[in-house]
């Protein structure tokens, strides 16, 4: 295999300027009919129809919505019940995916799933497969757990166990998160979390992300459930590629400020 596909394959996922905006529209593995995606092929062409640079996304929502995508990024989310390396890499390379994405939780007493991401990440370079790692402390309800020296910890453990970028937790300050950053030894996209009050607390995260250096944003429900997820996507898209601010960006949104 080249050594050129994992580089070929990150630039389907960041654009030239290094940064990218991604949908996380991988809710239907756990939640079936998520809100935002009950209509998955439309809520797709909506996201890719703003700019996003790629989608975080099941396989069944990228099989249905194959035909939408385009030349938008493809990253599988490989959350599973049983150990997916094996697998996985082999199903995305004939998918024409552009990265892998897995849920690792550092910490946790029981299972923290980084055994399984570094054979995620030794078989995804196999195949020159890139990998997106989601370290997650001790889990999703530990909220004592997620402090920012445990995410800046989870981001390192994670490049060290080999992934090619990191999508973590965004806490703090912008000074703060930078430490998250800077302590890692890839790509750090700050995670967009619960739905955010406003939109526009969104696109202010997503500001003080990029002024912290993070390579970028992947947003959840806060793009899937916009009352527009185009302009949303939009105006994210000004702020991490264009360098707008909030007040710029939001007028994407057509709401008062």
């Amino acid at each position: 295999m080249s050594t050129h596909w994992p580089r070929r394959r990150m630039h389907h996922v960041f654009a030239p300027d290094g940064r990218a905006v991604i949908a996380a529209m991988d809710a239907g593995i756990t939640k079936g009919v998520a809100p935002g995606l009950e209509r998955g092929r439309a809520a797709v062409k909506r996201i890719v129809d703003g700019g996003v640079d790629a989608i975080l996304a099941t396989i069944g929502l990228a099989r249905a919505a194959a035909d939408e995508l385009g030349g938008t990024g493809l990253i599988l989310a490989l959350d599973s019940e049983i150990p997916s390396a094996r697998y996985g890499v082999e199903q995305a390379v004939r998918w024409g995916a552009d990265a892998l994405e897995l849920k690792v939780f550092p910490g946790n007493p029981e299972v923290t799933k980084m055994g399984e991401l570094r054979e995620l990440c030794a078989e995804g370079d196999k195949w020159g497969m890139p990998v997106m790692a989601e370290p997650i402390p001790v889990g999703f309800k530990a909220l004592e757990a997620h402090t920012l020296a445990n995410i800046a910890h989870g981001a390192r453990v994670s490049a060290e166990a080999g992934a090619d970028f990191v999508k973590a937790q965004y806490t703090g300050t912008p000074e703060e998160y930078r430490e998250v950053v800077e302590g890692c030894l890839v790509p750090v996209l700050a995670l967009g979390g619960p739905m955010k009050p406003t939109p526009l607390h969104a696109l202010q995260m997503a500001y003080d992300a990029i002024q912290a250096g993070a390579g970028g944003i992947v947003y959840g429900r806060n793009i899937v459930e916009a009352e527009r997820p185009d302009r949303m996507v939009a105006a994210l898209v000004e702020i991490v590629h264009g360098g707008a601010s909030v007040d710029v960006a939001a007028k994407h949104l057509n709401i008062p400020l």
